[in-house]
C-alpha cells in the first residue's frame, strides 16, 4: 500500500531537441539525438547509455541533467529524476520555463525525503515562476512545513527512548493500521503484507513488549483478495474493513461489515449504498461501540482528492454517509481516521498541511465545529508518511510509518511510544446470566449519560460466556439497561467514577409474579410529575410490552416514609398512575393489559426505603 505523493507533471516526455541544439557540441547533440530515437522505440536501457555518454562529453551543461531527468521521469524512475535535478539545480539555478514545474517537484521530494535546506530554493523558484493552481497551494504549504519541521528538529529530541516499533520484520514486510480491542481479550489486531507477497490480509497477535505472541490471520474475513485497514469497535464485537474487487462490491474498494458471535468472527457484509459508492472506499474507523462509522474515499463532490467521511446506525441502519467538512479535509489527501476514546479529539493523516513530510498525523478536537487543526509534531511525525494512529487503553500511543525506500512499494512498520499519557476513560465490564439457572446469556446493554440525557454506548455480552466490556468515555452518572428476548430487563443507576468497574446483571425469565425494579424513573420531592429523564424507562417499559403481546403488568408506587400513610399512599398512586398515563397516551397500549397501584412507603431490604416504581408480571 504506497501512499507516497509524487506529482503528475505535465511535461514533454519526448524532449526536444532544437530548441538547445546552440547549447550542445556537435558529438553531445549526435548522442541526445540517438537517446531520443531509442526513447521512441521503447529500448529504455540504450536511451539512458547515450544519454550517460553526452553527460560524460559535457558534465558541466544542465540542459543535460534535465533531458536526463525527463528520460527518467519517462521510466518512472523518480530517485533518479530528483539525482539528476540536483545535479542541474547546483549547475544553474535558472531553468527554461519549460521545466519550471521541475522546480517543483524537486522542491517536494527533497521536502519529503526530510532534506528541508535543499528544498527550499527550488520551492522558492517555484512560487516565484509557478503557474498551477494545485502546485501553487501546495509549494506555499511546503514553504511553511519547512519552516514548521525545521523548528520541530530544534525543539524536539531526534531520539526518543520511549518510542519503540514491533518486531515484525521477520513474518511481514509491511504492518500498518493497528487496532486493539478489549473483548473477547486484547488483540493487537492489523493488516498485514506478508514478505515476498503484496497480497494484504486481516491479522491479529498479542503483543508482549515488542514482539509478537502467537500471529495469526483472521479467518472467514480473509479471501484471495486484498483485506486491510480493519477498525474494530472497542468490546471487540464489530469489525468493519476494506475489501477490493468483490463480487458485491459497488467501486474498487468497498468497505464490509461482520460481527464476532460466540467465538469467532461471522461472514462480512457489504455496508451498501448508503456507505459504499462506485469509488474508493476505505480506512475506516468504528466508535468503541460500533454505532459511529468515519472512513476516506475519493468519491465525487469532496473538496480534495481523498475526504473524510461518516455514518451513523439510525434505527438498526447506517446513515447516508456525509463529508466531515472543509476544518478537516484539505485539496489532497485525508485518510485513516481515528476518535479517542473519551470522544474528544480526533486524529487522522493527512498530505495537505502544514507538517514534516508526506503525511502526518493531525489532531483536532472533537465536535469539530470551529476548531484548529494541530499538527502532532515529533517524534510520531518525521519526513516519512505516518499513515495511521491509534490509542490503546493504557494510554499507549500506536501509529503506521511507511518507511522511506526507493522500491515501488515501500514497506510499512508500526510504533509506539509507552512514555505519552493517552485518554482517560472508564471500563465496565461483568457478566449476563440466567437468574433461574446461572447459564450465560446474550444480552444487550444500553448505556444513556443521565447529564446529557443521550445513549453513549450500546454493546452486547457473548453468547458463550456472557461477558461484556465497554468503555464509558467520561465519569457521570449513567442508566444501564439490559435487556434480552424471554427475560424481562434490568435497570440500573451508576455513578461512574472508577477507572474499572465490575457490574454484573442476572435476568429474570418472565414469569407470573417477577418483578423489575425500575431505577431510572425519577420524580421530584414530595411530586407524582414525572422527569424528562425518566422517558429511557418508559420507552423500555413500552417495548417491553409491545414484544411480549400476552404480558399483563402491575406499575407499583412507593414513597419514603415521610409524610403520614394515607398521604404516602395517595401520592404513590399518583406516581404509578403517572407512568400509567405515560404508557397507554404515548404507546396506545390496552388498558386492560395494566393496573396502576399506589402502596405507599416500603423498606427494602437494603434499609433504604423504595422511593419510585416497580413493575410486577400479572
Amino acid at each position: 500500500m504506497n501512499f507516497k505523493y509524487t506529482p503528475l507533471l505535465i511535461l514533454f516526455l519526448f524532449f526536444s531537441i532544437s530548441s538547445f541544439c546552440q547549447e550542445y557540441k556537435w558529438r553531445t547533440e549526435r548522442l541526445v539525438e540517438k537517446s531520443k530515437d531509442a526513447l521512441y522505440q521503447r529500448n529504455w536501457d540504450a536511451a539512458v547509455q547515450y544519454m550517460e555518454d553526452a553527460i560524460e562529453i559535457e558534465p558541466g551543461n544542465h540542459h543535460l541533467y534535465l533531458e536526463r531527468a525527463t528520460l527518467f521521469y519517462g521510466i518512472n524512475d523518480i530517485n533518479k529524476v530528483v539525482h539528476s535535478l540536483q545535479k542541474a539545480f547546483v549547475l544553474e539555478k535558472e531553468w527554461p520555463a519549460k521545466y519550471t514545474d521541475y522546480y517543483f517537484l524537486l522542491g517536494k521530494e527533497s521536502f519529503d525525503r526530510g532534506e528541508y535546506e535543499s528544498a527550499k530554493d527550488p520551492i522558492k523558484h517555484y512560487l516565484e515562476r509557478g503557474y498551477r493552481k494545485d502546485y501553487m497551494k501546495m509549494a506555499e504549504i511546503i514553504s511553511q512545513s519547512i519552516a514548521f519541521a525545521q523548528q520541530e528538529l530544534e525543539t524536539q529530541p531526534l531520539v526518543n527512548e520511549d518510542v519503540q516499533t514491533i518486531e515484525s520484520e521477520n513474518i511481514f514486510r509491511s504492518i500498518y493500521f493497528p487496532f486493539f480491542t478489549l473483548y473477547p481479550s486484547e488483540f493487537l489486531y492489523f493488516t498485514g503484507q506478508r514478505k515476498a507477497s503484496l497480497e494484504e490480509g486481516i491479522y491479529r497477535a498479542k503483543i508482549e513488549g515488542s514482539q509478537f505472541q502467537n500471529v495469526e490471520e483472521v479467518p472467514i474475513i480473509n479471501t484471495r483478495e486484498n483485506e486491510g485497514a480493519a477498525a474494530i469497535s472497542a468490546d471487540g464485537r464489530v469489525m468493519v474493513f476494506t475489501s477490493c474487487n468483490r463480487r458485491d462490491g459497488l467501486g474498487s474498494c468497498d468497505l464490509y461489515i461482520s460481527y464476532f458471535e460466540g467465538d469467532g468472527w461471522q461472514k462480512p457484509q457489504n455496508l451498501g449504498v448508503e456507505v459504499n459508492t462506485n469509488a474508493w472506499e476505505s480506512q475506516p474507523f468504528l466508535s468503541s461501540d460500533g454505532r459511529f462509522l468515519l472512513f476516506s474515499s475519493n468519491r465525487k463532490g469532496g473538496f480534495g482528492k481523498r475526504d473524510l467521511y461518516y455514518s451513523t446506525i439510525v434505527n438498526g441502519d447506517w446513515s447516508k454517509a456525509k463529508n466531515l467538512g472543509s476544518e478537516v479535509n484539505t485539496f489532497a489527501d485525508e485518510i485513516s481516521p481515528f476518535l479517542n476514546l473519551s470522544n474528544d479529539r480526533l486524529y487522522f493523516s493527512s498530505n495537505g498541511r502544514i507538517g514534516m513530510g508526506g503525511f502526518d498525523i493531525y489532531m483536532v478536537e472533537w465536535p469539530i465545529e470551529n476548531r484548529n487543526v494541530k499538527n502532532i509534531g515529533l517524534p510520531i511525525n518525521t519526513f516519512n508518511n505516518e499513515l495511521s494512529y491509534h490509542e490503546k487503553f493504557g494510554g499507549e500511543k500506536y501509529w503506521s510509518r511507511e518507511l522511506q525506500s526507493e522500491e515501488k512499494y515501500p514497506p510499512a512498520k508500526v510504533y509506539f511510544d509507552k512514555g505519552k499519557e493517552g485518554s482517560k476513560i472508564n471500563l465496565v465490564y461483568g457478566d449476563v446470566l440466567n437468574s433461574a439457572d446461572s447459564s450465560k446469556l446474550k444480552a444487550k446493554i444500553q448505556i444513556f449519560d443521565l447529564a446529557l440525557d443521550s445513549l453513549v454506548q450500546e454493546t452486547y455480552s457473548n453468547a458463550l460466556s456472557g461477558e461484556y466490556k465497554v468503555v464509558i468515555p467520561r465519569p457521570s452518572d449513567y442508566s444501564f439497561y439490559v435487556e434480552s428476548p424471554g427475560y424481562l430487563f434490568h435497570s440500573e443507576r451508576l455513578e461512574i467514577t472508577d477507572s474499572q468497574t465490575e457490574l454484573s446483571f442476572s435476568l429474570k425469565p418472565i414469569s407470573k409474579g417477577e418483578t423489575v425494579m425500575l431505577n431510572n424513573i425519577y420524580f421530584e420531592f414530595d411530586s407524582y410529575e414525572l422527569s424528562e429523564k425518566s422517558q429511557n424507562e418508559i420507552n423500555k417499559i413500552a417495548d417491553f410490552l409491545i414484544q411480549n403481546p400476552n404480558v399483563k403488568i402491575e406499575i407499583g408506587g412507593y414513597t419514603d416514609k415521610l409524610g403520614s400513610d394515607s398521604y404516602n399512599k395517595e401520592l404513590s398512586r399518583k406516581r404509578a398512575g403517572a407512568v400509567y398515563e405515560k404508557l397507554i397516551d404515548g404507546y396506545g397500549l390496552d388498558k386492560e393489559r395494566i393496573n396502576a397501584v399506589g402502596y405507599g412507603a416500603k423498606r427494602l431490604s437494603s434499609g433504604k426505603y423504595q422511593k419510585t416504581v416497580v413493575f410486577k408480571i400479572l
